[in-house]
């Protein structure tokens, strides 16, 4: 069977790339730069280079790779207009040139990654343009799995490398309302396997699929694991959330990336944890990785690394 994956060679995709070879998927990839996915992968993959503004590009490597299954991954967290680089141009045109591309060229199924806390009504860009994707992909009449992930431990989530490097320098870091937002933590190894298993897996087509660890912890409570495992001591300083969304503001204009943004303030909107609907262990059938094996495995990987 053969599976094409926009994304692969990102955080969550590595995983996913992984995770069907081992399966025995016959894996495509669709990337903007072929060494990259070569020094990853090898010869386990096949590779297709793509210009991603352009809908033929992609149709194009969709009829080469004669796909069953389209598992897109891809996404950003902020944005880089001077390159073209926006909420939505990534989350909604991408998806929607890459899906109307996978009509017309006869891809069965499809997977999405989204988000927890995508709505129309959503304060952020970033959420209601992943709301707007999915709303295309449900109305697509392609068959799909929507996956809604909260935040994603692994070694390679940049939160610890920002902490880690902002941190080095300056050991203070700004709260917004001191850090009370709650997130419910997935190991990126169990949100790989979830993506794996539903190629195959019939029972989840048509459904949202959120996915969350065993425990929620606030913003602070997570960095507090963080800076544990780094061993290194952090000032708090809580700021009234409205104050950090002026200052993602002001980091916008001066600085492209930006070290953090506006939008990333609005995304707290509600609290990043799921629900009573599909998750884990109707797509596993079995419980979380738990968050304490989870965030241990994450911070030791990176720290062995020689990251620190």
């Amino acid at each position: 069977m053969r599976v094409f994956v926009s994304g692969g060679t990102g955080f969550v995709g590595r995983y996913v790339v992984r995770k069907l070879i081992e399966e025995g998927y016959e894996v495509h990839l669709s990337v903007r730069n072929g060494e990259k996915a070569k020094s990853l992968f090898g010869e386990q993959v096949f590779v297709h280079e793509v210009d991603f503004s352009s809908r033929e590009s992609i149709k194009g490597a969709l009829e080469r790779a004669k796909p069953n299954c389209l598992i897109h991954l891809i996404g950003i967290l902020y944005e880089e207009p001077s390159k073209g680089i926006t909420f939505e141009s990534v989350h909604y045109k991408l998806s929607v040139d890459l899906y109307e591309a996978a009509k017309e060229v006869g891809v069965r199924k499809v997977l999405h990654m989204s988000a927890l806390g995508t709505h129309e009504e959503a304060p952020s860009r970033y959420h209601r343009t992943k709301w707007w994707a999915e709303r295309h992909l449900m109305e697509s009449g392609l068959t799909f799995v929507i996956f809604r992930p909260s935040i994603i431990l692994g070694p390679e989530q940049k939160l610890f490398s920002d902490m880690d490097r902002i941190t080095r320098w300056l050991r203070v870091v700004a709260l917004p309302d001191g850090g009370s937002y709650a997130f419910q933590p997935v190991d990126v190894r169990d949100v790989a396997e979830a993506f794996v298993r539903s190629v195959r897996k019939r029972k989840v087509e048509g459904k949202i699929v959120e996915l969350c660890g065993t425990k929620r912890v606030t913003f602070r409570e997570l960095l507090e694991d963080v800076f544990r495992y780094m061993n290194r001591k952090v000032l708090f300083v809580s700021l009234p959330k409205k104050l950090m969304f002026y200052m993602g503001k002001l980091a916008e204009a001066l600085l492209e990336p930006p070290p953090f943004s506006s939008d990333q303030i609005l995304m707290m909107w509600r609290e990043n944890v799921c629900g009573d609907g599909f998750g884990i262990r109707e797509v596993l059938g079995r419980d979380p990785i738990p968050y304490e094996e989870s965030i241990r495995w994450s911070l030791e990987t990176y720290l062995s690394k020689g990251s620190s």
